[in-house]
């Protein structure tokens, strides 16, 4: 390995523009760079449903031969801008192979045509109606990749205030949990992110409605008590970092059952590359995958 991480993850890294997370870059040049990244073709072992729960589209997920015995509620990246379902079905076969669960991913609103509160509208809508069309909360992790973190936060919150039931745990994937970025810090170059960059997709989305460092849309911020379990794995050289580490001593703080993994040299994002035979990618989700099983019942 050089620098600590594996070839494959390198070649990857080393091959991302360099302009990749320009601070200059609007919605639309972000959608247009986030576009090779995304839509990728699926396997025919994928069956894929479209569903509709409290009125919001979502797409079931499930890869025959699998167990599919509890289900992962996945809340997609796409920096609150970009892009809808049908450009993550590739994502969701990424889940159901590493993890063994069937996918049910909400296709929530973007930005900047549908500002906040719509993606975390969307999302409670379409966890309420799951479940009451049949969902099991107690067989279900909740995932969050990328911006997808804030927005699960969001909804493990809003359930809490509202007495709902709850998954029964919560992964984090990279997730976006301090919009602000506030002590952003890394051990490394991050090619998919900068300060920057984030807090402009933030501000896409919120549209000065609300601070980015505001508890609704930054959780590490936010009263975590009585959350699920979480596991929240940090890439060394992830831009958010900060963010993933301040959410972990929160819960902690909070009594969460809260189990922390530190992964030298990953950068944003980097669970993504199971696909491409990132080892790294590869053992993040074996150990998911072991984590799930702790929580959820099947």
């Amino acid at each position: 390995m050089q620098d600590g991480i594996s070839p494959q993850m390198r070649a990857i890294i080393d091959v991302i523009p360099g302009d990749f997370a320009s601070p200059s870059a609007d919605y639309r040049a972000v959608r247009r760079t986030f576009a090779p990244f995304h839509g990728h073709p699926v396997s025919d072992e994928l069956h894929i449903e479209r569903q509709r729960y409290g009125g919001v589209d979502c797409g079931l997920h499930t890869l025959r031969g699998a167990a599919n015995a509890a289900t992962a509620f996945h809340l997609h990246g796409g920096a609150f801008v970009s892009t809808g379902l049908d450009e993550y079905h590739f994502y969701a076969e990424i889940i159901a192979r590493q993890t063994g669960c069937r996918v049910l991913m909400p296709d929530y609103r973007l930005a900047p045509e549908h500002p906040y509160p719509g993606a975390h509208d969307d999302c409670y809508l379409a966890w309420c109606g799951a479940v009451e069309d049949g969902l099991k909360p107690e067989n279900t992790v909740l995932l969050g990749e990328s911006c997808g973190g804030c927005l699960a936060l969001g909804l493990l919150l809003r359930l809490r205030d509202e007495g709902r039931a709850m998954p029964a745990c919560f992964v984090s994937l990279t997730g976006w949990f301090d919009l602000s970025v506030a002590g952003a810090r890394s051990a490394g170059h991050d090619p998919f992110l900068t300060p920057e960059w984030v807090r402009n997709r933030a501000h896409d989305y919120l549209q000065g409605q609300i601070a980015l460092d505001d508890p609704l849309v930054s959780p590490a911020y936010a009263d975590l008590s009585g959350l699920p379990p979480m596991l929240i794995q940090i890439g060394e050289c992830d831009t958010v970092a900060a963010g993933a580490q301040r959410l972990a001593e929160q819960a902690k703080q909070c009594a969460v059952d809260v189990t922390t993994e530190h992964w030298p040299g990953m950068v944003q994002g980097w669970h993504g590359l199971a696909n491409a035979g990132v080892p790294e990618a590869i053992e993040a989700w074996a150990s998911i995958r072991r984590y799930i099983a702790r929580y959820v019942a099947g």
